[in-house]
């Protein structure tokens, strides 16, 4: 039972790029292999007569999502159309309840953490490798599942159902594990491969003119030389200072090799250090004040899971704000718990030296990047974003039981 869970948790995680192709609504393959995973795990239940009380103290995320759930319903005749709502919502129960038990299911070991990882990995690049001929070439391999919208005076790359800045968001937690298969292995060749792979992606991230995504990834890098240094004990500045080097020349070299291309993207991201020059973030601004107005008429009961779009006519990009104007105070509360309990799990990480562990520390990283993505847009409870956060807090527990019980 063990060994077959392994393997669709395999197939899940390295299908979870290819969210995009529906079985119906929105129900992706992999969404099929997780789900097979959970059936799995309801099998082992109730062939060791696990009690229900049992089954939900093993989720740190029940608190929340009930908390969570109460603003859902109490809000829900408030919705423009209550059956999205409610299918929305039951992305939220199969991220929190179906994936988290089939992720949850059995001891995980280092070695398979890695290989999930680096599956996700490889399918991200695989993708991503179609934009980058597209831009080469100018011929479409993909499909279909590469989208170019036009906005804000230029070109942003995206693929499948995901706007540029989710596509940006996700290449982003992808640079964390390409550094961790970079730490793990001495081969040059590796090596090299590697910056190749950071090249690519840092690429794809400008094409989709995402700030966010720009952001996160420099956050992301601080956090990981500094968890790195903090507990290897290694620095050797020559060669991250040579690194950085040699990848924004190679970045430079590409940018003047395209410079139609990456300009107006160049121009947008110009902005993070003026941002009153940027029509988007006027807009930005624009609609938080719109939404604290919104919420501070209804403070208590929400506007309708999935609404936030209709009420204000156009993206909040605050998740957050989102939840508290969507699902009202239980809403927000019970967001902000999920928070806590990510924060509370990278604290006991951080002070245990759990992070010596290079895979912890790579899931911690990502789910750092999540929790900051998430202050500059909304989440739209993605699976890839989810995935590695839940991993991480499903590792730690392990990980944390184990040291507890020396």
């Amino acid at each position: 039972m063990i060994t077959l869970n392994k393997t669709l948790l395999s197939f899940a995680i390295a299908l979870l790029p290819f969210s995009y192709v529906k079985l119906f609504y929105n129900f992706s393959i992999s969404d099929l292999f997780f789900s097979l995973s959970f059936f799995c795990f309801i099998c082992y239940v109730i062939n060791k007569k696990k009690s229900f009380r049992e089954i939900l103290s093993n989720n740190d995320f029940i608190l929340p999502l009930s908390i969570f759930s109460i603003g859902f319903f109490l809000s829900m005749h408030n919705s423009f159309d209550p059956l999205d709502s409610f299918l929305s919502f039951l992305q939220v129960i199969f991220i929190f309840i179906v994936i988290y038990y089939c992720l949850n299911f059995h001891q995980h070991t280092d070695r398979f953490l890695k290989n999930v990882l680096y599956l996700l990995l490889f399918s991200s690049i695989f993708i991503t490798t179609f934009v980058f001929l597209f831009f080469l070439t100018g011929v479409d391999y993909s499909y279909g599942l590469l989208l170019v919208e036009q906005g804000w005076g230029m070109v942003r790359f995206s693929y499948g159902d995901m706007e540029p800045n989710i596509t940006a968001r996700i290449m982003a937690q992808c640079i964390p594990i390409i550094l961790l298969f970079s730490m793990e292995s001495r081969s040059f060749i590796i090596k090299i491969f590697t910056i190749l792979c950071i090249l690519l992606l840092l690429s794809i991230i400008l094409l989709t003119a995402s700030r966010t995504g720009l952001i996160i990834v420099a956050l992301g890098t601080i956090f990981y030389f500094l968890f790195y240094f903090r507990y290897k004990g290694k620095y050797n500045l020559f060669r991250i200072s040579a690194y950085i080097f040699f990848l924004t020349v190679l970045l430079y070299f590409i940018y003047q090799s395209f410079p139609n291309l990456f300009q107006g993207a160049v121009e947008r991201y110009s902005t993070i250090l003026d941002p009153s020059y940027s029509a988007s973030t006027k807009e930005r601004i624009f609609i938080l004040e719109k939404s604290i107005t919104l919420i501070d008429k209804h403070p208590f009961i929400g506007y309708g899971f999935g609404n936030s779009y209709n009420i204000t006519g156009i993206a909040v990009h605050n998740s957050i704000l989102i939840s508290w104007l969507e699902n009202g105070l239980f809403g927000f509360i019970g967001y902000c718990l999920l928070y806590i309990i990510i924060l509370y799990y990278i604290m006991i990480g951080y002070s245990n030296r759990f992070f010596n562990n290079n895979i912890l520390m790579v899931l911690a990283v990502i789910s750092i990047m999540m929790i900051m993505g998430d202050m500059f847009m909304a989440n739209s409870y993605k699976r890839s974003l989810w995935v590695p956060v839940i991993l991480f807090v499903v590792y730690s527990k392990q990980l944390y039981k184990i040291s507890m019980s020396k």
